[in-house]
């Protein structure tokens, strides 16, 4: 007789094989999230991150947190940010060929732990990037704090391969630890992300305003931009705005939506 265990276990497989399948066919989804200066008049470059979702059956989203945890499992998440490369590479390409001055935007994209191992990454990256001919900056790669702390040595490697591609690096989910700034003169990020829980309770608790105020001047000497993410409200992005951060991102400003 099957358990609980058996059967979420059966479950899980089944979904891995089925995720196997939306790779090997193309069936995942591109959604962006724009990342904007604080105050809406201010002129940029278009800035969004994008975010991947899996349609299962009947236009169903299936959401990130049930999928990911089992392509990381199953070692799949390097496959995941080549296709995203690929996807978005393309995306650029066919905008373009329909509006010449088009403005190509900034584009985030997530890189996975296990990627920083892939030799070939850079490369990949860097020969979608000249066959697309696109500008400077139009990719920046995003990995976590925690990660790049980790996997500091190959992070950097990497780095300075895709940075020499043309690419940007942003760091997440920052806490602005002061023995943390020191890493940054090998890495040299273009952005910082402030950690989620200092942003989400600004208003509650009058020291993370301070917290925010030391990461953005720090990163700033250092000329590196920051994005507070996670911002939910106007009133914190009004918040965001007198403290001085260079962009804000979250659902306060604006949704995630399909990008192709």
């Amino acid at each position: 007789m099957k358990t609980d265990i058996d059967r979420e276990s059966a479950r899980q497989k089944g979904l891995a094989k089925r995720l196997v399948s939306a790779l090997r066919g193309d069936e995942f989804v591109l959604y962006c999230q724009a990342i904007v200066p604080p105050s809406p008049g201010l002129v940029h470059r278009p800035f969004q991150e994008l975010l991947i979702r899996f349609q299962e059956e009947e236009a169903k989203l299936l959401p990130p947190g049930l999928f990911f945890p089992l392509l990381e499992d199953y070692r799949l998440l390097p496959f995941i940010d080549r296709w995203v490369v690929s996807r978005i590479t393309q995306w650029i390409r066919t905008a373009r060929a329909v509006k010449q001055d088009w403005e190509v935007p900034r584009n985030n994209i997530n890189l996975s732990a296990d990627t920083l191992y892939d030799p070939n990454f850079a490369e990949y990256t860097r020969k979608h990037i000249q066959t697309a001919d696109l500008p400077a900056g139009a990719l920046s790669f995003e990995i976590t704090w925690p990660d790049a702390i980790r996997h500091a040595e190959s992070l950097r490697s990497m780095a300075a391969l895709l940075k020499e591609a043309g690419c940007g690096i942003t760091v997440a989910d920052f806490d602005g630890r002061e023995d943390a700034f020191a890493t940054f003169g090998d890495l040299a990020p273009d952005f910082v992300k402030i950690s989620s829980g200092i942003v989400r309770n600004l208003e509650l608790d009058p020291s993370n305003s301070a917290a925010i105020e030391l990461i953005h001047s720090r990163c700033h000497s250092l000329g590196i931009a920051t994005i507070a993410e996670c911002v939910e409200s106007d009133a914190l992005r009004q918040r965001l705005l007198r403290i001085g951060v260079d962009y804000v991102q979250g659902f306060g400003v604006s949704l995630p939506r399909p990008l192709i």
